[in-house]
């Protein structure tokens, strides 16, 4: 029987009540290892608006692109967001981190699915990448960390 994900406002409903912290106060958000895990990301992110460091490790996002550009786009309205860990989940392609380039600091992938390095280009704040434990296999992925 397979069992129903989280979504980010059931996941911040709980954080809400453990933490007994208001969403829209939050500088520091940590979504990590839910259970069930997150799966779908909505746009209840958007009650982030003093989020800095997002955490959503340790879940079963698969689609960056899909995660990413919905719920970054939303906090990016805010335009606080320095720190995104999203390492410890099945992601296979960087993508929507567009909208986040101009603030964030450190992304977190490790342990994901990656085999390519890009959809980096945007982010020319980015200080820390911690991409251990993909699936990159190819040295020349590494000479695009250079272009950042």
């Amino acid at each position: 029987m397979k069992t129903t994900g989280t979504n980010c406002k059931e996941a911040l409903d709980r954080w809400e009540k453990a933490t007994e912290q208001k969403m829209d106060e939050a500088e520091v958000v940590k979504l990590i290892a839910q259970s069930p895990p997150i799966d779908k990301m909505d746009d209840s992110l958007i009650k982030l608006k003093n989020c800095r460091v997002l955490s959503l490790s340790s879940n079963c996002i698969v689609n960056m692109s899909v995660a990413l550009t919905l719920s970054i786009t939303v906090i990016l309205m805010i335009g606080n967001l320095e720190i995104l860990s999203l390492a410890r989940n099945q992601i296979k392609r960087i993508q929507g981190l567009d909208e986040v380039g101009a603030t964030l600091k450190e992304l977190w992938l490790s342990y994901n699915q990656i085999e390519k390095l890009e959809g980096l280009q945007s982010c020319v704040k980015l200080a820390n990448l911690y991409i251990g434990h993909n699936k990159i296999k190819n040295l020349d992925e590494v000479a695009k960390l250079s272009q950042l």
